[in-house]
C-alpha cells in the first residue's frame, strides 16, 4: 500500500485543477470565509464557524479539535462538535493503543483517512471501537495534526461520520489536507486578535501564553528577553519562576524589568515594560511616594512606616528629583501612567 506521506507528496503541482480535491471555486470561497471569520468572529465563535465552513466541503457528523502536549499525551484544550463531553474520559485508557493517533503524530501535516489504515472488519473488532467508537458513533475518521511553531504543541482536527456505510473518500482527504494550513493560521489569527489590542501590537517584547504557561505566540524581542534573564531556559513553556505569576495573572518584577501579565479569557498577555524613572526609586522611596500620591500626609506616612516626618520629607525630595516633577499633581500623574497608585507600586 502506498504510504500516506508518499501519497501526499505526489499531489499534482502547477496550474491545473486537482481532480481529487474540492472544486477550486468552492475551495477558494471556503478559504475566504475562514480568513474573514478570523477577522470578524470572536475567538470563542471561531471554531464553530470554521467547522460550518468545512462542512460545506466535507460533510461530517461530529468532530473534535484541540491542542495536546507533544511529550506526554495530555489534551490542553478541546472543542467538541456534536459529541458528548464524556468521550475524553472514555478515550483516555486507549490512547496508547490508538493506531489512528499514532499515524497522525507520525505524519504531521498529512490528513489521515481511517479507511486507509484498517479494514472495516478489523476496525470493529478493536477494543477502541468496541468501547469508544461505537458509543460515540465514530464509524469513520478523517484527521490532521500539525505542530504549532511557537509552543510545539500539537493542534489536531478530526472529523467523524456516523454512517458505517459512508467512509471518507480520497477527494475529501485531499481537500482537508489543503484546508488545514489555512484553518490553523486563521485560528491563530483569531486568537491573536482576541488577546492583542492595537497598543499591545505595537510593543516589541510581548507574548501570549495559555494558563499553563505554554507560549502560544511570542515576539523575537520577548524570546530574547527570556534568554537574557533565564539563560538555562529552553522549551515551549515560560521559565519556572514565572509560572506562578502566569496562573495568577500577577505581574512579577525582575532586577531590571517589570513583566506585565494580563488575563484575556483562557490566555495571558505578557509584556516586558520598558524601564522608567520609577525604576530608579528605592523600595522605601517608592512606598513613600505612592502613599503621598494617594493623599496621605507626611505625618500619616511617618506613622505608618515608622519614620520621622523629616525622613519622609527627605524621601519625597529625592523622589521629586528622580522623577523630574515639581508638584503633587505631576507626581500623581507620573505614577498613574505606570499604574503604581492603583496597584500599590
Amino acid at each position: 500500500m502506498t504510504s500516506l506521506r508518499d501519497r501526499s507528496a505526489s499531489r499534482p503541482h502547477g496550474g491545473g485543477a486537482d481532480p481529487l480535491s474540492a472544486d477550486p471555486s468552492a475551495l477558494s470561497g471556503a478559504l475566504l470565509e475562514l480568513h474573514r471569520a478570523a477577522r470578524e468572529a470572536t475567538y470563542a465563535a471561531f471554531q464553530p464557524t470554521a467547522l460550518e465552513i468545512i462542512q460545506g466541503l466535507i460533510p461530517f457528523d461530529s468532530a473534535w479539535w484541540g491542542n495536546a502536549a507533544a511529550e506526554t499525551m495530555e489534551i490542553h484544550r478541546l472543542h467538541l462538535h456534536n459529541c458528548p463531553d464524556g468521550i475524553l474520559a472514555d478515550y483516555g485508557p486507549y490512547v496508547e493503543q490508538d493506531f489512528f493517533r499514532a499515524e497522525l503524530i507520525r505524519t504531521p501535516g498529512v490528513t489521515v483517512n481511517l479507511s486507509d489504515l484498517i479494514t472495516r472488519a478489523r476496525f470493529v473488532r478493536t477494543a477502541l471501537y468496541r468501547d469508544v467508537g461505537r458509543k460515540y458513533h465514530v464509524e469513520w475518521s478523517l484527521g490532521t495534526l500539525v505542530v504549532e511553531p511557537v509552543s510545539s504543541l500539537y493542534e489536531f482536527l478530526t472529523l467523524w461520520r456516523h454512517d458505517p456505510h459512508r467512509p471518507f473518500d480520497e477527494r475529501e482527504r485531499r481537500t482537508k489536507e489543503l484546508l488545514m494550513p489555512h484553518i490553523v493560521e486563521a485560528h491563530r489569527a483569531a486568537r491573536l486578535r482576541d488577546v492583542l489590542d492595537q497598543g499591545h501590537a505595537r510593543q516589541d517584547r510581548w507574548a501570549v501564553t495559555d494558563e499553563r504557561g505554554f507560549l502560544r505566540e511570542a515576539s523575537p524581542g520577548f524570546v530574547h528577553w527570556l534568554r537574557e534573564h533565564f539563560p538555562d531556559w529552553q522549551g515551549s513553556r515560560v521559565p519556572e519562576p514565572l509560572l506562578a505569576s502566569i496562573s495568577g495573572a500577577a505581574s512579577p518584577e525582575t532586577d531590571t524589568a517589570r513583566l506585565q501579565i494580563v488575563k484575556r479569557g483562557p490566555f495571558r498577555y505578557l509584556e516586558v515594560l520598558a524601564p522608567s524613572a520609577l525604576d530608579n526609586l528605592s523600595p522605601r522611596e517608592r512606598e513613600v511616594v505612592v502613599r503621598y500620591a494617594r493623599g496621605e500626609t507626611n505625618v500619616e506616612i511617618a506613622l505608618a512606616l515608622g519614620l520621622s516626618p523629616a525622613t519622609v520629607r527627605n524621601h519625597l525630595t529625592r523622589c521629586y528629583q528622580k522623577l523630574a516633577v515639581t508638584n503633587k499633581a505631576e507626581l500623581a500623574l507620573r505614577l498613574a501612567v505606570r499604574g503604581a497608585v492603583a496597584n500599590g507600586a
